[in-house]
């Protein structure tokens, strides 16, 4: 009977397996299998001295980190509700927490990252509680995951992680995991927990962009100032004089002239017989334009394996504009699962952090009972003004209950505190075709009913 597989990709099978038990157990170190930083381990720092690639990195760490966020209760029960407002406004207390959720982003392109928890108790109320002894996080300093590897514990017959110590500049034991959020993208088994991120993908065409910028620069001087050719008689220099080789070659001719008109490009000045014949060869495009074709593939493709579209973030009008409102979805489809991933981490090691270490709290505030929130991050669109308002208008119309500051920020409006100065409608406000007129109004009042 024939196998069911060809028998090289029993082979291939063969050696995953075997592989795998080499890198996990009999080796003390869990080398990490990155297949860029294998080769460069500064290559994160190199990419990002690219504008192009710098760009559209930054562009998705942005996109995942969020501008908004928020905590959901577990359930619509008051207990829940009430621990997610204690949560809230702890997290809040986080210095900077806009550029850890930036940082824990590049995960994405590196594999992993990491932030140590950093945070004290202090009598404080949360959301109007007793004055207790809470502990809140204050910030979240970046680890690099360089720092961080897997090995082998033969004597316990399990694998754990160790993290480098600076001070005494040795591997020590990673004690208090929990101390720390961690975040992994791409976590399969042969990554050996470590992820695997996007360098991996952009790593070979950034180098081949490198290079090719360089030919690019070697060869702008010819192609931008020419090719000089010089038509001489053998018998005589620049100057007019007899300068034959002593064979008869004329080779003594040829070595003058070169060091004439490299002079002259220095100079601009050029001075020869009558009988000799000097041209400049201009016209050397062909060769520039692989180079630029070049540049601009690598570059397309980089910016699409980042933001899974080329142009979301250049085109503005044309073509070119609808184009990339259509490309946006693609992007906007990678930004949400990152974002998922990224709060179901935050969860699992910030909100988690708290949960653990304010339990007696959380039961002297009657809430010993309640369930963890979780934390998100607010998936934002841009959106249309006046396609958005007529939404709003029509749930209103239809009595659904919608938040006064998600409406503001949807009809791109800053919401206005009690202090501020506003201005308000001289006639009361009438219907229009876009739906705006009468809208905030409605808003309003359904503000003040409650």
């Amino acid at each position: 009977m024939a196998s069911l597989f060809p028998s090289g990709s029993a082979t291939a099978y063969q050696r995953y397996a075997q592989e795998l038990s080499n890198a996990i157990k009999y080796r003390d170190w869990i080398y990490d299998p990155d297949y860029a930083l294998a080769n460069d381990a500064a290559v994160y720092e190199k990419i990002m001295r690219d504008p192009v690639t710098a760009h559209a990195i930054r562009y998705r760490k942005h996109l995942v980190a969020g501008a908004e966020w928020r905590i959901e209760p577990a359930s619509d029960d008051d207990a829940d509700k009430r621990a997610a407002e204690i949560v809230e406004e702890a997290i809040k207390k986080i210095e900077n927490f806009t550029d850890a959720r930036i940082r824990l982003a590049s995960s994405i392109f590196l594999g992993s990252s990491y932030a140590a928890i950093q945070g004290e108790r202090y009598l404080k109320r949360l959301a109007g509680s007793g004055a207790r002894l809470w502990w809140c996080p204050k910030a979240l300093i970046d680890k690099d995951r360089r720092r961080f590897r897997r090995v082998y514990d033969r004597a316990l017959a399990r694998r754990r992680w160790e993290m480098w110590s600076v001070d005494r500049e040795q591997w020590e034991p990673l004690a208090h995991p929990e101390w720390f959020v961690r975040s992994v993208y791409d976590d399969t088994e042969a990554s050996l927990s470590y992820g695997r991120g996007l360098l991996n993908t952009v790593y070979q065409y950034q180098a081949a962009k490198s290079r090719t910028l360089q030919d690019a620069s070697a060869a702008s001087e010819r192609f931008g100032q020419g090719f000089l050719k010089a038509a001489v008689d053998n018998m005589r220099g620049p100057d007019g004089r007899p300068t034959a080789g002593q064979d008869g070659s004329g080779s003594n001719v040829a070595t003058a002239w070169a060091r004439e008109l490299n002079k002259h490009r220095a100079r601009n000045i050029l001075v020869h017989d009558a009988r000799d014949k000097v041209e400049l060869l201009t016209g050397f495009t062909d060769g520039w334009k692989l180079l630029e074709s070049l540049r601009d593939y690598y570059d397309t493709a980089i910016t699409t394996a980042i933001l899974g579209a080329n142009i979301p973030t250049s085109a503005n009008a044309g073509g070119s504009y609808a184009l990339a409102l259509i490309q946006e979805n693609s992007t906007e489809a990678l930004v949400q699962a990152d974002r998922l991933r990224l709060s179901d981490e935050i969860t699992r090691d910030l909100v988690g952090a708290f949960w653990r270490y304010n339990r007696l709290q959380l039961e002297e505030e009657g809430l010993g009972k309640a369930r963890k929130p979780v934390f998100r991050i607010v998936n934002q669109k841009r959106e249309d003004p006046a396609a958005a308002s007529q939404v709003i208008a029509a749930l209103l119309g239809a009595g659904v209950e919608l938040r006064a500051d998600e409406v503001y920020r949807k009809c791109g409006f800053t919401q206005p505190l009690p202090e501020d100065a506003v201005i308000k409608p001289s006639t009361p406000p009438q219907q229009d075709a876009s739906g705006l007129g009468g809208l905030f109004a409605g808003i309003n009042g359904h503000a003040r009913q409650h």
